[in-house]
């Protein structure tokens, strides 16, 4: 089950997410037994950052994963502000970096990290393929 909360008035194409986080489990070979993703502002991811990382600032997204194994249990938020500046920052569309972020949250909730420049750079390419995959990317 996937359950998607918008604690924003920004319209949000909420098929379309729960299309590419499906997509991406699918492809990862996992699925999903309860994922919970929340697409908030900065002030709201910035409390979770402080309270969960001890980090006193908004990111673009924290992904917490409840279980092990296939069946993924987790949640991710993602800061509509924030993806909104890295749109900007990267010259893209908001709806591709929406997804990007989307991508890149549910990549964590099945065991990828992107602690070290090779795990990042692992990360992104996952993310440009699955962009690719799922049209996401404004051509």
């Amino acid at each position: 089950m996937i359950e998607i909360s918008n604690t924003t008035n920004r319209k949000l194409p909420v098929q379309k997410l729960r299309s590419v986080i499906e997509g991406v489990l699918k492809c990862e070979k996992h699925r999903a037994q309860m994922i919970s993703a929340v697409y908030c502002g900065d002030k709201f991811i910035k409390k979770i950052n402080r309270t969960f990382l001890q980090h006193d600032y908004a990111t673009d997204t924290i992904s917490f994963r409840l279980n092990e194994g296939k069946d993924v249990e987790g949640e991710f938020y993602i800061s509509l502000d924030t993806v909104a500046r890295n749109a900007r920052q990267y010259k893209t569309s908001a709806e591709e970096e929406l997804f990007r972020v989307t991508i890149h949250s549910v990549l964590h909730l099945v065991g990828y990290s992107d602690e070290t420049q090779q795990e990042r750079q692992h990360m992104t390419a996952k993310e440009n393929a699955y962009l690719a995959k799922f049209a996401c990317q404004k051509k």
